[in-house]
């Protein structure tokens, strides 16, 4: 059996175009279609190794089309599709995932899988990829090597303190974060890399590159 490295999530949202997608996968990435996910990777053209979940949401042309795809049935309704699709990967040994479909359907959904990034972090190197944005977590420091003029946005997941950046337009220096409070909506990259740190907390990174 072939050995992945990483995994490709498809979740039951809109998904980025073809294009942005073809981007995320190799010859090294396992997909995996969150349950109703699928019938979004059929609409795509793109044929997942598994679809996992409780299979309810699959539609007739799917499950035909995707007839040798591993299925693995879960009727656990203490977790989501999305949790188990990561849960499966933590089982064998994969801690790379790209996560699409996982925002816009419904705000209560995309807030929810906001906290699953949160909750699998740092046990997975998760990565949300929609039509806009590249999302991730950030709880200590990073350096990215961003284009100058890109947006960024730091949400808080609770309260952050301590928060400092390095090429913004609109620098930090030991800011407190927190939702309600003050948060960082639509920075600008005025140099590259940009450096990010915090001293205590969690914080939702956007990057806004619309492909």
């Amino acid at each position: 059996m072939k050995r992945f490295h990483k995994a490709l999530i498809i979740g039951n949202g809109p998904l980025p175009s073809r294009r942005r997608i073809a981007a995320l996968l190799d010859d090294e990435t396992l997909i995996i279609c969150a349950d109703g996910g699928a019938n979004r990777a059929l609409a795509r053209g793109i044929t997942p190794h598994i679809v996992i979940g409780d299979l309810d949401s699959l539609s007739p042309r799917t499950a035909a089309a995707f007839a040798f795809a591993e299925k693995i049935r879960s009727e656990d309704q203490e977790n989501t599709d999305l949790e188990k699709a990561l849960d499966l990967l933590l089982q064998r040994g994969i801690t790379r995932a790209v996560v699409i479909g996982a925002t816009g359907r419904r705000p209560d959904h995309t807030l929810a899988n906001f906290s699953i990034l949160a909750k699998y972090h740092p046990r997975i190197d998760l990565l949300f990829v929609d039509s806009w944005c590249r999302m991730r977590i950030i709880d200590g420091a990073v350096s990215l090597p961003l284009p100058k003029g890109t947006t960024v946005s730091l949400l808080p997941l609770g309260r952050c303190e301590g928060v400092t950046t390095r090429g913004l337009a609109y620098p930090l220096n030991q800011a407190v974060l927190e939702l309600g409070v003050r948060e960082g909506i639509s920075n600008l990259v005025s140099d590259s890399p940009v450096e990010i740190t915090l001293h205590k907390g969690t914080l939702l990174l956007f990057v806004v590159e619309r492909k």
